[in-house]
C-alpha cells in the first residue's frame, strides 16, 4: 500500500509563482532579494491556512539556493533545494514553537546560531506558532534577535500578532498576509481536479470554497474528504451531505415566501430543514448573510463586498431587483434581535417561526397602487376631493388607511377603485366641519396623535412604579441573578439597601466592593432605567460597623516569637533541641 499524502502537502507551492491570494508578500520579498535588502527577521501574520509557512520555506530556499532564477525563484534543482526537500538540510532549521516554549529550547537555539553554515550561505530558522513562547523565552531570544551573525536569518509566523511582545516586533519586519478569496480557491481546487482526473461541479467547488472561509489548507482537506467519499465525481449533492451545510437554495425559496407573503411555505421549509438535523441557529446565520448579499446587490458599487462565486452572483442579483431596501433593512434587523434573544430561549423553533411570520407580514414589500377616487359631478365635492387626494399622499404607507363607503353605485364605477365616490358630506367630514365651524385634524394628524398617546402610556407606566424598599429589595435580587462574576455577586449579598426620604443608600464594607459596585454592576444607570428615580440622590457608602466586622474576619498573623511560644508550651522539650544545636529565633 503506497504511502498517502493529503492534498495540502502534495500541492504545497514550490515557487512564488505558486502561491495563491498572497501576490503583495511574494512581490515584496522577490524585490528585496533582486535589491539585496533581506531583512535579518522577518514576521508573518495572518489566520490559519494562507500560506505563511509556505512562503517562509521558499524564502529559505531561494536564500541559499546555488542557480535562482532572474525573478528569484528557487531552482529546486541544485542540492541546497534537494536537500531542503527530502528534510535532510543543515542550514535551515524548522522549530514549532508550541510544542518547544520553553527558556531551554531558545537557549539551544541561540547556541546552535554561533556555528556558521557548512555550505550555502546562511543559516535560516522558521519558528512557527511563535506566540506560543513564554515571556522568559521571548526575553532570552531578544539579543540574538536584534543582533545576530550576517549568516542568520529567522523568519516567524503567527496566527495572533497581538500576543508578541511589542519588543520582538520591533525586531521583525512584518508582512501581514490575507485570507484568500473564494475565487482563487476555486482555481485551485480546479487546477487539483484537471491533475487528479476528478470531474466537480462548479457549484460544489463554491461551496467547499465557502465552507473553508478563507483557509486554502482547510479547502484542501475538505477536498480530500469528499474525493474519499465520491470518488472520481464529486457533486453538489455529495458536498451538501458530507459537510451537514443547509442548502443556498433554500435561502432563495425564503424569501420569495417573504416578498409573497407566503407563510405557510416558509414554515413547511422551517420544518423540513429542522427534520434534517439542522439547528434554528444555522437558519439564522444562513438568512442573516443571505439577506446582507442581497442588500449589497441594491448598489453597483458593493457588489464587489459579495465574496460569493459567479454561480451564485447572478441568482444573487436577481433576486435583489425584486427586494426593495426598507423590506431587506427590516428583516436584517429582526433576524439579529431574534439571534441575540435565542440564547435565552427555551423553545428555540417557536422564535424563529415567530420571525418567519415577522418578515412574511411585511406589507411594504408589495408595490400597492395610489388609492383612486372617481370624480363628482359637483365642483364642491371635486375641490374637497383633490384636497382628500393630498393628505392621503402624506400618510405613510404603514398605517391603515380609513376607507369612505360610497352610497351611491353605479355599473360604470370602476372595481379596483380603492376609494368610490363619497358624498358631500363625507368628503368633507375628514377636513373640515363647516356646520360648527371647527376644524378636525387630518388623517396624518390623527396617526401622530395616536403615537404620542402610545408615548404618553408607556411613560405612565414607568412613573406608576413608585420606589419603595420591597421594590428596591427585588430589583437587587434581579440584578444578583443577572450577575456572572462569583465575586460580584459576594459583595451584592453583603450589600444593605436603605431608602430615606429621596435618598437611596447601598451600604458596603470596603472601598474594593464600593468601586465594583459602582463599575462593574453600573448600578445608578440601571436604577434610573428601572425607576423614575429623577428626584432621587443614589449613594454608595463604607458602613464602618461592616468594615469593622470584615476587620475581625481577617486571620491574625502571628510573629515568630509567639509561634516560638505557642510550640513551647505544647512541648518543652523543643528548648533542649535549641540548646543541643545552637539555633537561634529569627526575628520579624
Amino acid at each position: 500500500m503506497e504511502n498517502f499524502l493529503v492534498s495540502a502537502r502534495k500541492y504545497r507551492p514550490l515557487r512564488w509563482s505558486d502561491v495563491m491570494g498572497q501576490d503583495h508578500v511574494a512581490r515584496t520579498l522577490k524585490n528585496a532579494l533582486q535589491k539585496n535588502q533581506v531583512a535579518h527577521a522577518f514576521l508573518f501574520c495572518g489566520p490559519r491556512g494562507v500560506g505563511k509557512t509556505t512562503c517562509a520555506r521558499i524564502l529559505a530556499r531561494v536564500l541559499n539556493c546555488e542557480n535562482p532564477s532572474s525573478e528569484w525563484e528557487p531552482c529546486n534543482e541544485c542540492s541546497t533545494c534537494i536537500s531542503f526537500q527530502e528534510n535532510a538540510s543543515f542550514n535551515i532549521f524548522e522549530l514549532d514553537a508550541a510544542s518547544n516554549n520553553s527558556v531551554d529550547d531558545i537557549r539551544v537555539l541561540v547556541e546552535q546560531v554561533r556555528y556558521q553554515p557548512q555550505y550555502g550561505k546562511y543559516k535560516i530558522y522558521i519558528v512557527d506558532e511563535v506566540h506560543m513562547l513564554s515571556s522568559q523565552a521571548f526575553n532570552a531570544f531578544l539579543k540574538t534577535l536584534e543582533e545576530p551573525p550576517p549568516y542568520a536569518k529567522f523568519i516567524l509566523a503567527t496566527t495572533e500578532k497581538h500576543k508578541i511582545l511589542p519588543t520582538i516586533l520591533s525586531r521583525c519586519q512584518i508582512y501581514d498576509f490575507k485570507r484568500i478569496s473564494e475565487h482563487d480557491i476555486i482555481l485551485q481546487l480546479q487546477k487539483i481536479c484537471t491533475r487528479e482526473s476528478i470531474e466537480a461541479e462548479d457549484k460544489a467547488l463554491a461551496m467547499i470554497a465557502q465552507k473553508a472561509d478563507g483557509a486554502l489548507r482547510d479547502a484542501l482537506s475538505i477536498f480530500d474528504r469528499i474525493s474519499s467519499y465520491s470518488g472520481k465525481k464529486i457533486s453538489y449533492d455529495d458536498v451538501l451531505s458530507n459537510l451537514n451545510i443547509l442548502d443556498t437554495d433554500y435561502y432563495f425559496k425564503f424569501t420569495e415566501a417573504f416578498i409573497t407573503e407566503d407563510s405557510s411555505k416558509a414554515l413547511i421549509l422551517l420544518d423540513k430543514i429542522i427534520q434534517n438535523g439542522f439547528d434554528p441557529e444555522v437558519f439564522l446565520d444562513g438568512i442573516a448573510l443571505h439577506m446582507r448579499n442581497l442588500l449589497m446587490c441594491k448598489n453597483e458599487d458593493l457588489i464587489g463586498l459579495l465574496d460569493v462565486s459567479a454561480v451564485w452572483s447572478e441568482k444573487y442579483k436577481q433576486q435583489a431587483e425584486v427586494c426593495s431596501p426598507s423590506f431587506l433593512m427590516t428583516a436584517l434587523h429582526n433576524i439579529n434581535e431574534t439571534e441575540v434573544n435565542l440564547s435565552r430561549a427555551k423553545n428555540k423553533r417557536l422564535h424563529t417561526e415567530i420571525l418567519i411570520l415577522k418578515l412574511c407580514s411585511q406589507s411594504h414589500q408589495k408595490k400597492n397602487p395610489e388609492p383612486k377616487i372617481i370624480s363628482s359631478n359637483t365642483t364642491n365635492s371635486s375641490s374637497n376631493i383633490s384636497t382628500t387626494q393630498s393628505n392621503l399622499k402624506e400618510i405613510d404607507t404603514k398605517p391603515v388607511l380609513p376607507q369612505v363607503e360610497s352610497q351611491q353605485k353605479t355599473a360604470t364605477s370602476p372595481p379596483l377603485a380603492t376609494i368610490s365616490t363619497p358624498p358631500k358630506e363625507s368628503i368633507s367630514s375628514p377636513v373640515s366641519n363647516s356646520s360648527s365651524g371647527k376644524k378636525l385634524p387630518t388623517l396624518a394628524g390623527l396617526d401622530i396623535l395616536r403615537k404620542k398617546i402610545i408615548e404618553d402610556e408607556q411613560a405612565k407606566k414607568i412613573n406608576s412604579k413608585q420606589i419603595s424598599i420591597e421594590h428596591l429589595q427585588e430589583f437587587w435580587d434581579e440584578l444578583k441573578q443577572e450577575t456572572e462574576s462569583a465575586s460580584l455577586r459576594v459583595t451584592m449579598n453583603n450589600t444593605q439597601i436603605i431608602l430615606e426620604s429621596n435618598t437611596i443608600k447601598f451600604l458596603v464594607a470596603s472601598l474594593l466592593s464600593k468601586e465594583s459596585i459602582r463599575q462593574e454592576l453600573k448600578l445608578e444607570e440601571k436604577l434610573r432605567t428601572q425607576f423614575d428615580a429623577k428626584d432621587y440622590s443614589i449613594l454608595i457608602e463604607i458602613d464602618p460597623a461592616m468594615a469593622e466586622s470584615l476587620e475581625k474576619e481577617k486571620p491574625k498573623v502571628f510573629t515568630s516569637k509567639e509561634k516560638w511560644d505557642s510550640m513551647l508550651e505544647k512541648n518543652p522539650l523543643i528548648a533542649k533541641f535549641k540548646e543541643t544545636l545552637n539555633l537561634k529565633l529569627h526575628e520579624d
